[in-house]
């Protein structure tokens, strides 16, 4: 019975397929690999997208490729694969696709999977691991007479034996480092292949002559003997599975009656290799129901990944693995990937050892400690043995039990049956530092054996909605798809949580119900499950989620990892879409070709190999993050911020934003000493959309004036088949492109955009006779400013005939001062030919100069002193650049100001805005010489004391003013009403200036202040009024008796001591009228109250309470 649907590792599917799925290539010469990592020099494997007919590769795309890496010995991989009939799955993973080849060693992995790639025809290329054995060196207190077989009762073998000893027709596959077959507790265990007795002959027509006794994939043979450099790890492996049971000699294997073929997958000599992949079809087609793998290493690989769904999808083989024994949260291979069980290490007390691996996926433990097994010291040899290699063929021991008990069983349903049958070992204390890290628990096969009604649902897809890895500060929603592998659900609830203090799940809940045995449950459109990202979130987070599951006595879990708030975005929101990192790169995030969609353009294949910023002081100060010795990134620049990307600014239909600064102020760096803030630009308009726009704001940190400073951008470009690519500068455009020399495949390119001084190199990778400057190899700090440096340095690269190039677009900033900053801006552009390229740069040059022409600053006229320096600044900007004409052919400076000395005549100056990248048009600022100012003043009409008087101001081109007389303080109005006390003749002097305060000028009159006149006072309005409460703190009510002759109210002004004079609002009528004084300050007043043109005076008194 077989399941169309593999089981989800917790490394998971997403919709996002660009998201941390990252290739662990051998791409770091100087780096230490991980263990197991290694892999077999110039030699890859690639799976073709569709078959090819009649089993030849002959489509010209990929011949041309093949050709062109010098590839040799190109064999597929398993020509006999054959999918089962029984399968039900739709799309089989069809492994007859793969392929093998050597390429030649002139070029490194990286450029012969591109080339591979751009054929178009290739859905992947990988390199081969070389995986190593989990063994570790035998304790010497292991001493063969103390560790007895203490896990046989530990996992209740026993019991389980009374029910079941197994099918001698279910058969494990034991792929190791080689067997000591003649072993007395091996010999009779081994599967022997009765079809093809040794006799110089393939019998039986499988391709392997003499595989009688199993087979060795290393060395290409039938001697499946262990003669490795790993001293008999095969044979103790063996012996714990399948060591014959019940003989009166030695030990017990945990298989009872199981049998096993021997495959040796490691190489005793210097020309063999791994075979460990090999090996695994073959026993799935020799019809092994389990294969035990007790080796693996670091790295995730498609094509492994493919032969483990070929096996257990296909052929219905259990897969099991050890899981490591490396200290650390560690995901080795293949027990991490997908169908597979992955198996833990604990010792007699279920505790889980300290040197061993702990994983989210593992999906349980076995003893593996001290582990009594055979011996390849001899054939009647015994002994102890450490490592996970040891618990692995003890859980595929019980796999083999597991699948002769109930054979209707599928592969992925026994894997989960021995998972939910373990016995939990997280309520031991040494264990809880690793909760849920160790698989569901240690593996019981007697519970495996005789439990029956078993409940395993899980998750089989857990993807994030949208086209984005969520950034911090984002509402995420996941959508998730379930399976349930054996007995039936009723209420099955499925809760989701995280233990990371950055995330915060909204919606966590699901109730699935009641699901069938093997039935699925999907999402649909519909999202699962919400979280929401903290704004604080680390950059690359790791983020634990776990998924809870509760069906009445049923409690399980499955734990996933994925990263959020990563430290790449893709701009795609036209027809270019392009990665960039927070360090500078372009593309892919570094060499982590895995992180990115590289270069694109309308869905073409990958065309940007590698690209990025360089900035340049000199040629040994040099910052930047390309390649310096070949595949190691130089690391200059570390990210201030990480990108983050916003929707329908202003500017753009998309920005991507971050900070970057380079290791100025570390020992032993030569780097510039710059902070720059990088800022990209796309936009979905109609003529906008075959481009994005790249500034780079460059701030010098250092405490030196740069005289000159280059910065530039690389791209390695690789259009189809990289070794036919031209590259070329157009002068006219400042644009730098690179095209394919004959396929009909897009133009790319670099245009600068800032109004900097330009420079170009097209660089031949490999070299050409005109130049000695090549990159393929190492791509130098003096190598790097020689490129930015010189100017248009060299034009062209690549010779009519094509080539593998390269081209630098840069740009000179003169005298960048410490704490300075300028801006260099480029686009990165595409189109379908040459003319649409160049018209593209231009509609990016119109674009960005629209946005970045400086703010137009405010003209001016004014006056000024005649022989004094006259500054100005303008308004509408913070820095200008100013011009003796409007043309801006002869510049003056640049500031926030600018002054004329000694102006001698009227002058006119231009001053341009230069806050941004370019700068605005000019605008006039004319200064003509102040005129002197004229002093005069009048008063009409006789003065009285008593009676408030206005002067009246007749000066010319004054803009102050001051009166003096009296022997009061000076006043400043322009007019001036004033009240004298007393009678007599006061000098009045009035002093004008004009308004750059250039002149003073002064007039001075003498005024007659009469007597106030009696009579000129109505007798009979005196006699008539009262004015009344006198002192007042407020209300001054005014009582008129004239028997209504008078019929509108009165005007009152009060004049103070010295002279200023309020009118105040009068309400009422004509015969009792009513004025508030409250506001006015304490003191004596004069107050004028006119009815109808005639006047009394009266002395009023205002006190404040």
């Amino acid at each position: 019975m077989f399941t169309d649907y593999p089981m989800l590792r917790r490394i998971f599917i997403f919709a996002l397929t660009f998201l941390f799925a990252t290739y662990s290539y051998q791409v770091y010469a100087q780096q230490r690999q991980p263990l197991g990592a290694e892999t077999k020099p110039y030699t890859l494997v690639y799976k073709l997208k569709q078959q090819p007919e009649n089993g030849r590769v002959s489509d010209a795309p990929l011949q041309a490729a093949l050709q062109k890496i010098g590839a040799k010995a190109t064999k597929r991989k398993f020509p006999d694969a054959a999918v089962q009939p029984l399968s039900r799955r739709a799309t089989a993973p069809e492994i007859a696709r793969i392929f093998e080849l050597n390429y030649s060693s002139e070029i490194g992995f990286e450029k012969a999977r591109n080339v591979l790639m751009a054929s178009g025809l290739v859905e992947y290329v990988e390199p081969l691991y070389e995986r190593v054995p989990f063994h570790q060196p035998n304790d010497p207190a292991a001493d063969s007479t103390l560790t007895t077989q203490y896990y046989l009762k530990l996992i209740s073998a026993y019991q389980a034996w009374g029910v079941e000893k197994g099918d001698t027709n279910v058969i494990i596959g034991i792929l190791d480092t080689g067997f000591r077959l003649t072993h007395q507790d091996l010999k009779a265990k081994v599967k022997r292949n009765y079809n093809d007795l040794i006799d110089g002959k393939d019998n039986d027509g499988d391709g392997y002559i003499d595989n009688y006794e199993g087979w060795d994939f290393a060395d290409s043979d039938n001697n499946p003997f262990d003669d490795t450099r790993f001293n008999g790890h095969g044979t103790n492996v063996a012996g714990v599975a399948v060591a014959a049971a019940n003989n009166s000699t030695g030990m017990a294997g945990v298989g009872y009656n199981i049998k096993f073929m021997p495959l040796k997958v490691f190489t005793s000599t210097s020309s063999g290799g791994f075979g460990g992949y090999e090996a695994i079809v073959y026993a799935a087609n020799k019809g092994c129901s389990v294969i035990n793998l007790s080796w693996g290493g670091e790295g995730y690989s498609k094509y492994e990944q493919d032969i483990i769904n070929y096996a257990v999808l296909e052929r219905n083989a259990v897969i099991v693995a050890s899981g490591g024994n490396t200290a650390g949260n560690i995901n080795f291979y293949p027990a991490s990937y997908d169908n597979v069980i992955s198996v833990g290490g604990t010792d007699a007390s279920d505790i889980k050892h300290s040197t061993y691996t702990h994983s989210y996926n593992i999906d349980l433990t076995a003893p593996s400690r001290n582990v009594y097994t055979t011996s390849h010291a001899s054939d009647s040899a015994y002994g102890g043995a450490n490592g996970t290699s040891f618990a692995s063929p003890l859980v595929a021991a019980c796999a083999a039990l597991v699948r002769s008990r109930y054979p209707e069983l599928n592969a992925r349903q026994v894997i989960e049956h021995l998972r939910v049958s373990s016995d939990d070992i997280y309520t031991i204390a040494q264990n809880q530092p690793y909760l849920e890290m160790l698989g569901k628990g240690r593996v019981n096969l007697k519970r495996a054996i005789k439990q029956q009604g078993l409940k395993s649902t899980r998750c089989t897809k857990f993807e994030i909605v949208g086209s984005y890895a969520p950034p911090a500060g984002a509402t995420a929603h996941i959508k998730a798809d379930f399976i349930n592998f054996l007995a039936p659900t009723s209420a099955l609830e499925v809760t989701l949580s995280s233990p990371s203090p950055y995330i915060t799940v909204t919606k966590n809940k699901v109730t699935l119900g009641a699901i069938g045995t093997m039935a699925s449950i999907s999402a649909g459109s519909q999202p699962t499950f919400t979280f929401e990202i903290a704004e604080n979130a680390p950059a690359n987070h790791q983020v634990v989620f776990r998924l809870g599951y509760k069906d009445g006595s049923y409690d399980d879990f499955q734990n996933f990892v994925l990263k959020v708030n990563p430290d790449f975005i893709t701009l795609d929101v036209n027809n270019l879409k392009v990665t960039l990192n927070s360090k500078g790169n372009l593309g892919y995030n570094g060499f982590k070709f895995g992180e990115g969609d590289g270069v694109t353009y309308k869905g073409s294949n990958p065309m940007l190999f590698e690209g990025g910023l360089i900035v340049a002081a000199s040629n040994n100060r040099v910052s930047d993050n390309l390649r310096s010795k070949m595949w190691e990134n130089d690391g200059d620049f570390i990210p201030t911020s990480i990108t983050k990307r916003h929707l329908n600014t202003p500017l753009a239909t998309q920005e991507v934003r971050h900070v970057m600064h380079d290791n100025h102020n570390t020992p032993n760096e030569l780097n510039v000493g710059v902070q720059v803030k990088q800022i990209a630009y796309a936009w979905n308009t109609t003529g906008h959309q075959d481009y994005i726009v790249l500034e780079y704001h460059i701030k010098n940190t250092s405490t030196e004036t740069f005289e000159k400073l280059h910065a530039g951008l690389f791209a390695d470009w690789d259009v189809g088949e990289y070794y036919l690519n031209a590259a070329n500068w157009d002068s006219e455009t400042q644009l730098g492109y690179v095209h394919h020399v004959s396929a009909k495949l897009p133009y790319v390119g670099i245009k600068l955009l800032s109004d900097k001084n330009p420079s170009y190199y097209a660089i031949d990778n490999i070299g050409a006779q005109d130049d000695d400057l090549t990159i393929e190899d190492n791509f130098t700090s003096e190598e790097k400013y020689k490129t930015l440096s010189n100017g248009i340095a060299r034009k062209t690269a690549g010779t009519a005939y094509g080539n593998n190039v390269s081209h630098v677009v840069g740009a000179a900033v003169n005298k960048l001062a410490p704490g300075e900053t300028k801006i260099v801006a480029f686009a990165l552009l595409a189109a379908d030919n040459l003319s649409g390229l160049k018209a593209n740069a231009l509609a990016a040059q119109q674009k960005y100069t629209s946005f970045r022409t400086s703010q137009l600053p405010v003209a001016l006229a004014d006056t000024a002193c005649a022989d004094k320096d006259v500054t100005w600044v303008p308004q509408g900007g913070t820095k200008f650049n100013f011009y003796a004409d409007q043309q801006k052919t002869t510049p003056l400076g640049s500031g926030p100001s600018y002054t004329l000395k000694e102006l001698k005549s009227k002058t006119t100056i231009y001053a341009a805005g230069a806050d941004s990248v370019f700068e605005s048009a000019a605008v006039p600022g004319t200064f003509s010489l102040s005129m002197t100012p004229v002093a005069d003043f009048e008063v009409q009409g006789d003065i009285f004391a008593g009676t408030p008087v206005t002067f009246i101001n007749k000066s010319k081109n004054a803009s102050s003013w001051r009166w003096d007389f009296d022997s009061v303080q000076p006043f400043m109005e322009k007019d001036l009403t004033y009240t004298f006390e007393k009678p007599g003749n006061y000098e009045i002097t009035l002093t004008v200036t004009d308004r750059q305060s250039c002149s003073e000028v002064s007039v001075t009159k003498v005024v007659e202040v009469k007597a106030a006149n009696p009579t000129a006072i109505p007798n009979a309005l005196a006699g008539q009024l009262q004015v009344y409460p006198n002192p007042t703190t407020g209300l001054l009510h005014l009582k008129l008796d004239n028997n209504g002759a008078r019929q509108k109210l009165p005007e009152v002004a009060l004049t103070d001591m010295v002279g200023k004079t309020v009118r105040v609002p009068v309400a009422g009528n004509a015969d009792a009228a009513v004025t508030d004084l409250s506001d006015l300050a304490a003191g004596v007043y004069l107050a004028r109250i006119s009815y109808d043109g005639v006047s009394v005076v009266k002395r009023i008194v205002i006190m404040k309470p």
